[in-house]
């Protein structure tokens, strides 16, 4: 590996591991006469420090290996295109182990750093994590810890209206024509169920792309799929909601296309507020539909 930089050899893994938990012990104990004027003169200084020291953990040395290559690659030490070194020149550099090598470099995979490619010419090729990485966490989240719609939802009233005043200041004429597209494609749906609710989610996530805001667009790529897909938002779809969603949508166009900021972010405020109720309430349903 080219000079300017420096991994861990295993030696100095264990090394830095032992310093750790001595420097712990010191602390703890000085700590403990921080309002004397000097230590006590006879005190058994093991038994002191046993009696108030709490756990150390010591980190495993793949994951020092993997913070080290990790730190290298966000420095531009490696850029996106470049190979690691192997595993071969990663374990005589470091004095680790062939295992903890490759654990290291699973760790930098999974957190979208490197691909992996196989073959002669292989190796570990350095990448930036994408949107699409940040979506998939967020969305493996809320699917794993089973997120109720209700929060999804406040979610979305806390996050889009702010996307709808970014998309009217910042959006270009291209993306004023895709989501106007979109639209006209969103209103044809009306009686197609499930491609309305797939329109309606490409119009919502197109206004947020024309926002050019990168972490709130990935936010709403991560949370949208999920809301769509909740057996308990089925109850939103009905003909005349669909029919109010078509007015909403054509309101809040009709301010990212003047570029009117502030009435965007109302009128989307306003729409997503409304499904909020509508969506966590189902007796408003049934209120709806025997008045009419």
């Amino acid at each position: 590996m080219s000079s300017g930089y420096h991994l861990p050899a295993a030696d100095e893994v264990a090394s830095r591991s032992e310093q750790k938990i001595q420097e712990t012990y010191m602390d703890l104990y000085k700590n403990h006469w921080t309002n004397f004027d000097c230590w006590p003169l006879e005190v058994d200084m093991k038994s002191n420090i046993s009696a108030r020291i709490a756990p150390v953990v010591v980190p495993k040395a793949s994951d020092i290996l993997a913070s080290e290559l990790r730190k290298l690659i966000i420095q531009g030490h490696f850029t996106p295109g470049n190979f690691l070194p192997t595993e071969r020149e990663l374990v005589a550099e470091s004095g680790l182990s062939r295992t903890s090598v490759r654990d290291a470099l699973r760790v930098l995979e999974a957190e979208g750093l490197i691909t992996t490619k196989v073959g002669r010419t292989g190796g570990s090729m350095v990448t930036l994590p994408g949107r699409a990485s940040i979506a998939r966490s967020v969305e493996l989240f809320v699917r794993a810890h089973g997120v109720r719609l209700e929060s999804l939802l406040e979610c979305r009233v806390a996050v889009e209206p702010t996307l709808a005043r970014l998309a009217a200041k910042r959006r270009t004429g291209a993306q004023l024509e895709e989501i106007a597209a979109i639209h006209e494609r969103f209103v044809a749906a009306i009686d197609d169920v499930p491609l309305y609710k797939r329109i309606n989610l490409d119009w919502h996530l197109a206004i947020a792309e024309a926002s050019g805001n990168e972490p709130l667009i990935a936010l709403m790529e991560a949370i949208s799929t999920p809301i769509r897909d909740a057996m308990d938002y089925q109850h939103v779809t009905t003909p005349e909601l669909r029919a109010g969603a078509i007015k909403a949508h054509t309101v809040i166009l009709r301010a990212i296309r003047e570029q009117d900021e502030e009435a965007a972010f109302k009128r989307m405020d306003r729409h997503l507020s409304a499904y909020r109720e509508i969506a966590t309430r189902p007796d408003l349903i049934a209120a709806l539909a025997s008045a009419g």
